[in-house]
């Protein structure tokens, strides 16, 4: 679609243009592409992934300047380049209570960074969360999550900042658990990092945790190729 809209406004500016001379009708057709490029829309889920990367993301942003688009294939763990609308597709796969065969990788150009999205299950149904990470240290840098249906004042609490910050800083481990809930052990000891589960709301945080933990570790193929 965007290709043919690109087409009937070259052939438009031809049509304006036959008599101007070839330089101009050049420059035009090439300033026609661009703003085509830039107001192009991209799907939501896209944005959403843009603007967790950088807040100033605008709709004139080239997201192909920022992000590169893969994909994990968890049957035989091989990783291929794909398309923005796929990328997004398999993005949004995430918020269903589906298994995901496949998980969406998005590597933020010119740095060692990547958005690693994780899916799992909480007391109301779909969570899932957004990891920024440092492929290199694989250090958390930022995470975002959401749930489809969880109560607002207990689970729904997953998606606030006293939540996720407690991730942040923190340098995953591929091969066991990361995180602790601490509500979840009756002693404390020095095995993993412990988070804070949210009051009355022990399914969700326990989903939260485990989401995380296993989550990250179904890309463990793709993060051991980047060291």
């Amino acid at each position: 679609m965007e290709k043919i809209k690109i087409l009937l406004m070259i052939l438009v500016v031809l049509g304006w243009s036959c008599k101007e001379n070839p330089k101009q009708t050049e420059q035009k057709i090439e300033t026609v592409k661009q703003e085509t490029k830039a107001t192009t829309s991209l799907p939501a889920s896209i944005k959403e992934i843009a603007t967790f990367v950088t807040p100033a993301f605008t709709d004139t942003t080239d997201i192909q300047n920022l992000i590169i688009f893969k994909e994990l294939d968890l049957s035989n763990n091989t990783i291929s380049t794909i398309d923005t609308d796929s990328a997004g597709d398999l993005y949004k796969k995430l918020a269903t209570r589906g298994q995901a065969t496949s998980l969406p990788i998005f590597e933020v150009k010119g740095t060692d960074l990547v958005v690693l999205p994780v899916q799992g299950v909480g007391f109301g149904g779909a969570i899932w969360a957004k990891v920024l990470l440092d492929k290199k240290t694989l250090e958390i840098k930022n995470i975002a999550f959401e749930h489809k249906a969880e109560s607002d004042g207990y689970g729904a609490a997953v998606s606030e900042k006293a939540f996720e910050d407690q991730f942040l800083g923190v340098k995953i481990n591929l091969e066991e658990d990361t995180f602790t809930l601490q509500k979840a052990i009756e002693k404390a000891n020095d095995d993993g990092h412990f988070i804070d589960g949210i009051s009355g709301a022990t399914m969700t945080s326990q989903g939260a945790v485990a989401m995380v933990n296993q989550g990250l570790r179904k890309y463990k193929s793709y993060l051991k190729s980047v060291e």
